[in-house]
């Protein structure tokens, strides 16, 4: 029962960092938004067309993997429109721009069509963004940097509508039934707009092909806190993923791939290679966990990681940070350790991390064989 209502709290207080942070931008909205200027309206008819990665050769009906790259070329979308979305990240009153994205689509998928988010299956590498450098200019910097958020995923939206993104086709880790594979594009952030809602069949496959990145060997496989993947992923609707050698586990551990260093008689270090970042739903909340190190003196472990250096910047910039005690008593002489009991150590930041921390540590399994 303690650990329900811990766990809550932690929710909690996450759920109110979320709040705060968009009460405080819609302060900065409500003052600083202006009104696009008055023109000609042209006539806007949205089409795209998908390509291999060269950009000239139609995707037509070739087999596509995880890790290959579609080239998206846009016309016809009115970078002016679609501005009844969500108030985060985009500010009311500012075009909204338009999703360009690769996944397994539900065949009632259509946000004009009252389909659930859920019925739209992507992963961050497979969704660009496009939007006009005008309307991207008008979302606040401070006191939350939500252009940072959309910088991220952005291609410029031309003026007579037209846009090229590149898209890496990866597959998502929860597809629902019936999708579609195929290249869409919709109405940005909440917005809705029948006219651009538009896809391209695409012939993927799940299994791997020549560019398809090969899985992170979970040599340090942690977990962080039994809480940590749900309250990202679920309570804050965001995203937990791993890049450069690091990943999340069908158990929902953070892993990272062993880099070097050795321990004997139980005294070393051992360094691992990796990035996990983890955002909250609009980014106002993302930080970074990077490139481990454990350092082992007398079987007795303590575990150190570069994290971010505030609540919002992921990997713009990191710090390392001494984070958990882990009993190691069993490592000898490098040997493979499963289960070792983690005890989070006082100090840990940003503040976000810190909240995440509150209550036990999963425990750590080392692979070192």
């Amino acid at each position: 029962m303690a650990t329900g209502i811990r766990r809550s709290r932690v929710g909690g207080r996450i759920g109110t960092l979320v709040v705060m942070a968009g009460l405080s931008l819609a302060l900065v909205v409500a003052a600083g938004v202006r009104a696009p200027e008055a023109g000609a309206a042209p006539t806007f008819r949205p089409h795209i067309e998908v390509y291999l990665a060269d950009g000239v050769t139609p995707v037509g009906s070739t087999r596509v993997h995880a890790g290959d790259i579609l080239v998206v070329k846009g016309r016809g979308f009115d970078p002016n429109a679609n501005t009844g979305g969500f108030p985060l990240p985009v500010p009311p009153g500012v075009p909204n721009g338009t999703f360009i994205a690769f996944g397994a689509f539900a065949p009632k998928w259509r946000p004009s069509q009252d389909a659930p988010e859920s019925a739209r299956a992507t992963s961050r590498l497979g969704v660009q963004w496009a939007m006009s450098r005008d309307a991207l200019a008008r979302v606040p910097s401070a006191p939350f940097d939500m252009r940072r958020t959309i910088r991220q995923q952005w291609v410029p939206l031309a003026a007579d509508g037209s846009f090229t993104a590149k898209l890496k086709a990866s597959t998502p880790k929860e597809i629902p039934a019936g999708a579609r594979w195929g290249v869409y594009t919709y109405a940005a952030a909440g917005a809705v707009n029948a006219a651009q809602e538009l896809s391209v069949p695409v012939s993927y496959s799940t299994q791997p092909g020549p560019n398809t990145p090969k899985p992170a060997p979970a040599d340090l496989a942690w977990a962080y806190s039994p809480n940590f993947y749900a309250t990202v992923t679920e309570r804050s609707q965001g995203t937990v993923y791993g890049t450069d050698g690091a990943g999340v586990d069908d158990q929902d551990r953070l892993t990272f791939t062993r880099t070097g260093g050795e321990v004997l008689g139980g005294t070393g270090t051992l360094r691992f290679k990796g990035t996990i970042v983890a955002f909250t739903k609009f980014h106002l909340l993302e930080i970074a966990l990077a490139d481990p190190i454990i350092t082992v003196r007398g079987g007795k472990g303590v575990l150190s990681m570069r994290t971010s250096t505030t609540n919002m910047n992921g990997t713009d910039a990191l710090r390392r940070v001494a984070l958990a005690d882990v009993d190691l008593s069993g490592i000898g002489d490098g040997k493979s350790v499963r289960g070792a009991k983690v005890t989070f150590r006082p100090g840990i930041r940003p503040e976000v991390l810190a909240l995440l921390s509150m209550g036990a540590a999963s425990p750590l399994d080392l692979n070192l064989s």
